[in-house]
């Protein structure tokens, strides 16, 4: 699924992407694959299920960046 980071907390190593699906997606630093993330870059993610959450997302990859489309 595709999406766009909305938030993105770096001290707190957590935050959220809206898919294309119009879901709010959490994701946690251990899910991002080493990839840097910033409010407005555009990725690419699988979303999955938890116990605490339906919309959870990992294997996280950077599409574009802000900077990239200027």
């Amino acid at each position: 699924m595709y999406g766009k980071v909305t938030q993105y907390f770096r001290k707190r190593n957590y935050g959220f992407i809206r898919g294309t699906d119009g879901n709010t997606y959490f994701v946690h630093y251990n899910n991002q694959n080493g990839e840097y993330l910033a409010p407005g870059y555009y990725v690419y993610f699988k979303p999955f299920q938890n116990d605490r959450s339906d919309y959870n997302a990992k294997n996280i990859m950077v599409i574009e960046t802000p900077e990239r489309s200027r």
